[in-house]
């Protein structure tokens, strides 16, 4: 039994480009400044008088490992400071089984604590960390030394 199939093949059309006109073509967007991002950025604030750390004005718990880093810091933030300097100065306080990479971790968990204001904590590549004052974040210093 035959089946009697008529199929004609479709004209061929020739393809054209899809309408782009129709699609705003979007401006390509403009390099964040540094100033821009510092704009949503937050205040931190180490108080050296009573070891505490302040993020725009409310107190950041931080463990006692967290506090004797970030005041070593501190104290120190016109030079960079390396790992080891500071696992050496965390083993002299009796904070023993510290190692370098624990203190990459430390400075990690700061970070996440302090949010926005992390940029207050800059790593320097191949060596450290550094305490960077600025606008956004300041130091208050013990009585003693305030004029």
């Amino acid at each position: 039994m035959q089946h009697a199939f008529s199929y004609r093949e479709p004209a061929l059309q020739p393809l054209t480009p899809p309408v782009l006109a129709a699609v705003p073509n979007p401006a390509p967007a403009a390099p964040r400044l540094e100033t821009e991002r510092l704009e949503h950025a937050s205040t931190v604030a180490v108080d050296l008088s009573c070891d505490e750390v302040l993020l725009d004005g409310k107190r950041v718990p931080l463990t006692d490992v967290e506090t004797v880093i970030i005041r070593y810091l501190v104290q120190n933030c016109s030079r960079m400071v390396e790992r080891e300097e500071l696992r050496a100065h965390l083993e002299s306080l009796n904070f023993p089984g510290t190692t370098v990479r624990s203190i990459d971790v430390y400075v990690g968990r700061i970070r996440r604590k302090i949010g926005n204001a992390r940029h207050a904590i800059a790593t320097v590549r191949g060596g450290g960390y550094q305490f960077v004052p600025g606008p956004r974040a300041t130091v208050r210093g013990p009585a003693e030394y305030a004029i």
